[in-house]
Parts: C-alpha cells; structure tokens; sequence
C-alpha cells in the first residue's frame, strides 16, 4: 500500500458516509456507495443493527484507492468495516467494503 498523504476530500466523504450510517441517513449513505459496494454491505448483514457512534481512521492508499477503518458502536456490540474510496465522476465513493472485525 502507499503511504502518500490524504487527499482531504477523501478523508470528509469517509467521516460524511459514517455520520450517515449513525444517523440512519440512508440517501447519503446509498449516494456515496457505488451498486456493488452497496450489494456487499447489505451481504454483512449490519442493515439492523442501532449504530451509536462510529470512529474513522485512515488506513492507507491502494493505487488511486484510499482506504478508512470505519469503528462503529452498536446495540450488537462493535465491528470495524474497512471502505475503499475511489474518485468517481468528481465524487469520493465506496467501491468496496470489507468487514475487519466482529
């Protein structure tokens, strides 16, 4: 992985996509997703879950991908998702999702 420096744009969708999830935004959440990252989440099986907080951390740059440890709080207990992040059309989208811990 490369360890450039952060795009900041990048940075604020990641801590944008996880303000969402906390507060049940489900158009923001679903905005920033491409139609396979959002396929993957729902497979993860979080979709019911009571979200009270989340932490995001930058893990990294993959190519042109970065990549934010998301940590979220829950009624269920605590789970870290990894997001990778891609410059689509202007916009800083998920294009993949993958469950670290939980």
């Amino acid at each position: 992985m490369d360890e450039a420096p952060i795009d900041p744009a990048a940075g604020e969708a990641a801590r944008i996509h996880a303000a969402a999830v906390v507060a049940g935004d489900i158009g923001t959440t679903v905005l920033g997703m491409t139609p396979e990252a959002f396929a993957k989440t729902m497979q993860l099986g979080n979709t019911t879950w009571t979200y009270f907080g989340s932490e995001v951390s930058f893990a990294g740059r993959d190519g042109q991908d970065y990549l934010f440890d998301i940590a979220y709080r829950t009624d269920l207990g605590p789970f870290t998702l990894r997001d990778r992040f891609r410059l689509i059309e202007g916009a800083w989208k998920i294009v993949d999702v993958e469950r670290l811990d939980g």
